[in-house]
């Protein structure tokens, strides 16, 4: 029988609740968009390998650069390959490739590799789903002005009946100048989706981010972007699509999101 590892529930909630709720700030910083998602229960099983192509553009962004040399959004295309294998034990080992097609050209942009580790899931008993993804990136300077960086996503959800629910709290840290001695950033994303027949769900997700710990709240310099969402879980092809509006001065204002997932021998 396996054995696995699992945090006391109480321990879990209150760290879950802990970052959820600290104080959100103003201060924001240039992030690559390579990847726009709420993650749930998903996760190989052990020797299980998968392919997502992550792909989003923005046909209208935000063209004021944060930082000099910056490459905005506006009017590009990210598309990221991420590969991922299950390790067994809730564990999960995944790599992203990302590139951007800005000026009609391919470039580039960073990689990134991350642990996913999910010891509740309702499919084995437990009430819920919960777990966390760490990264560690590698990111060109033209796409974010911190060149090494970490990020603690926490997972928590739960289906009712035909319903999903999924909150993620996220904590990012600069590995590298001009951030490295400065304080945590702060993030959500959320999705709320309902399976209308089988194999297919309609949805919204909202993404708040990002935000530094510790600093008093300004709406406007925050990226606030919601989403109308459709996810099809069948054959061929699983994939999820989805169209994005901005809510404050600091987001794109249309934002096109798809993710297309390939299983792998």
């Amino acid at each position: 029988m396996q054995m696995r590892a699992r945090l006391p529930l109480r321990i879990l909630l209150q760290v879950l609740l802990l970052v959820a709720f600290t104080a959100i700030p103003s201060v924001s910083v240039a992030v690559l968009q390579d990847e726009i998602q709420v993650y749930d229960d998903e996760i190989n099983a052990k020797g299980e390998s998968s392919l997502e192509l992550h792909v989003n553009t923005t046909p209208r962004g935000v063209q004021t650069p944060s930082y000099p040399g910056e490459v905005m959004s506006n009017n590009g295309m990210r598309v990221t390959p991420e590969l991922a294998y299950g390790l067994g034990h809730d564990l999960e080992a995944g790599l992203y490739i990302a590139y951007v097609n800005y000026d009609n050209k391919f470039q580039y942009a960073g990689t990134k590799l991350r642990m996913k580790w999910l010891p509740y899931r309702e499919e084995n008993g437990d009430d819920f789903f919960a777990g966390a993804n760490l990264e560690l990136a590698n990111i060109q300077p033209q796409f974010d002005e911190s060149r090494y960086n970490a990020e603690l996503r926490f997972i928590i959800g739960k289906y009712f009946d035909k319903w999903l629910f999924s909150f993620n709290p996220i904590v990012g840290m600069p590995l590298s100048q001009p951030y490295l001695h400065q304080s945590p950033y702060y993030s959500t994303a959320t999705r709320l989706s309902r399976e209308v027949m089988p194999d297919l769900a309609l949805g919204v997700e909202y993404y708040s981010n990002v935000n530094q710990l510790g600093q008093p709240v300004n709406y406007q310099n925050t990226q606030q972007l919601g989403f109308l969402m459709m996810y099809y879980d069948g054959k061929p092809i699983s994939f999820q699509a989805g169209v994005g509006k901005g809510f404050s001065n600091s987001t794109d204002s249309l934002t096109l999101k798809a993710i297309f997932s390939f299983p792998l021998p």
